[in-house]
């Protein structure tokens, strides 16, 4: 890890691409500039640990299970008629998948 001191207004050149100027350094802020061409991403830390989550959830997802689930939300009128034949009886929908299930009963389900 490279570790340098910059002070407001200079840059610092990754490539011949990417310009990082320091706008502004204060009080245990800093503010950056990226100047970078439009096919070069650039996040903060806590958005791309977001989408790199997302990406793992998704890669890991089996695809039936979303299929069922989007069959539940689809057939909604059918599944509210089918609970409501039952109010007291709990059930259960349990989608495949490793280590997830979704548990309905007639006080999650909307009319």
């Amino acid at each position: 890890m490279l570790v340098i001191t910059r002070k407001n207004g200079q840059k610092i050149m990754i490539n011949d691409n990417i310009e990082i100027t320091i706008v502004e350094a204060k009080n245990g802020v800093c503010k950056v500039a990226i100047k970078a061409d439009k096919d070069v991403k650039i996040y903060r830390e806590e958005i791309y640990l977001q989408i790199k989550l997302a990406n793992l959830i998704g890669k890991n997802t089996n695809v039936s299970a979303v299929d069922s689930v989007s069959d539940l939300i689809k057939n909604k009128d059918s599944l509210n008629k089918k609970i409501e034949s039952a109010p007291d009886v709990e059930e259960e929908v349990i989608v495949e998948d490793k280590s997830s299930s979704m548990r309905i009963n007639n006080k999650n389900v909307e009319s």
